[in-house]
């Protein structure tokens, strides 16, 4: 019964990792526009649906915010964010190992 769950919607059998979010401003960056540690599943960074979800539920995007595109350099996995209707969003969301 697990398994089907799992695999019907999308849960991961390996676990998840924890994350500290660093949200960076194109015009006017602070160091203090940070967050953490977040949980998120190890099967979200399969693609952008997926991770747009989970960070949507772990709070780090706000209701209706999609991920445009996301890479992964090194340990980090850097997101570039969207938001309907907002011209001043974030610019990136980076994600490191806590």
């Amino acid at each position: 019964m697990s398994r089907r769950l799992r695999r019907r919607y999308g849960r991961s059998s390996t676990g998840s990792a924890q994350y500290m979010v660093r949200y960076v401003h194109k015009i006017s960056p602070s160091d203090k526009d940070v967050m953490g540690p977040v949980t998120i599943r190890d099967g979200a960074f399969s693609n952008r649906k997926t991770l747009g979800a989970a960070l949507r539920g772990a709070g780090v995007l706000m209701a209706g915010a999609s991920v445009r595109n996301f890479r992964v350099e090194g340990e980090k996995v850097v997101i570039f964010p969207s938001a309907p209707g907002l011209t001043t969003y974030w610019h990136a969301i980076i994600l490191t190992p806590a």
